[in-house]
């Protein structure tokens, strides 16, 4: 696939229409870089993740593998359109020495919005500590596992505070659209890492220095994406569900933990690829809207 030397913005069908042929057109690396590491690590959740908490320990300690993952289809993505020869290996070998940069940056990211979650939160903290409800009451109404009726619990205590139900509502409006406008705008910064070597606070800021004045832009590209691949993946979990129940429908539910963790993984070996390949596109059209980016890509 063959572009001018000194590329030309994309119109929004073109770029999603690049996005889908770009897939494709390199999937037998792409799928082989994603399986080299999910593989195992399907298998190994198969075996070990049996409940909620061996769940999140398991994701915590293969973060590292998503991050690598992450940055060798970055790799290839750059590779591919600048028209240098793709490997695995190479682009691993590339990727690795960015790691500590790309989990920093997830650590900053992660520990930003945990921030301004707390903040925006500060009307239900206000409201519930003027209502008057004890926080034995609280503790018992939002406790796990749920006494019996929890339900009626959980409204009456909402209905003695009319101020902490109206944070709630308050801050369960404000917290997603200011996350979801963050994640938008700092959606490129690992793209950024990766293609210019920054930093993990450079990388941020050049990603929403690039993401300024094309917000609503982006927001519908990342949503047609995320619709997309919700398509494809529901339609696979469904026959994987259906085929579960059809040839073991006597599944205990530790077993079907550890079942549903592979089969997660095993679909990041086809959605991966794709979610990157159309994110670095993105970035670089972004780059030749704000920067006249004119490197020779091919």
């Amino acid at each position: 696939m063959q572009t001018p030397s000194t590329p030309t913005p994309l119109t929004f069908g073109k770029l999603l229409t690049r996005a889908i042929t770009f897939y494709p057109a390199h999937k037998a690396i792409l799928l082989r870089t994603a399986a080299i590491f999910y593989l195992p690590v399907a298998a190994l959740s198969y075996l070990l993740v049996h409940n909620l908490t061996t769940n999140l320990i398991f994701s915590l300690l293969f973060w590292p593998v998503d991050a690598i993952v992450s940055l060798a289809l970055i790799v290839h993505c750059i590779d591919s359109l600048h028209g240098r020869p793709l490997a695995v290996r190479t682009a691993v070998m590339r990727g690795l020495p960015r790691l500590p940069a790309y989990l920093g940056l997830g650590v900053i990211i992660s520990a930003v919005t945990g921030a301004v979650a707390l903040v925006l939160a500060a009307p239900v903290w206000v409201g519930f500590l003027n209502s008057g409800v004890s926080l034995d009451e609280l503790l018992d109404a939002f406790a796990v596992p749920a006494p019996p009726g929890q339900v009626d619990v959980v409204f009456s205590v909402l209905g003695s505070a009319l101020w902490g139900g109206t944070g709630l509502c308050l801050s369960g409006l404000l917290i997603p659209t200011v996350l979801f406008y963050l994640a938008v705008r700092w959606r490129f910064a690992e793209i950024a890492l990766m293609a210019e070597e920054m930093g993990p606070l450079q990388s941020l800021r050049r990603s929403w220095n690039l993401s300024r004045g094309f917000v609503l832009r982006t927001l519908g590209y990342l949503l047609l994406i995320l619709i997309m691949m919700g398509i494809i993946g529901g339609l696979i979990a469904a026959f994987v569900g259906f085929a579960t129940v059809s040839l073991a429908p006597a599944a205990d539910q530790s077993g079907m933990f550890g079942f549903n963790y592979a089969v997660s993984k095993l679909m990041f070996i086809i959605a991966a690829p794709f979610y990157v390949s159309a994110i670095v596109l993105y970035y670089f059209d972004l780059r030749v809207r704000k920067e006249k980016y004119d490197s020779g890509i091919v």
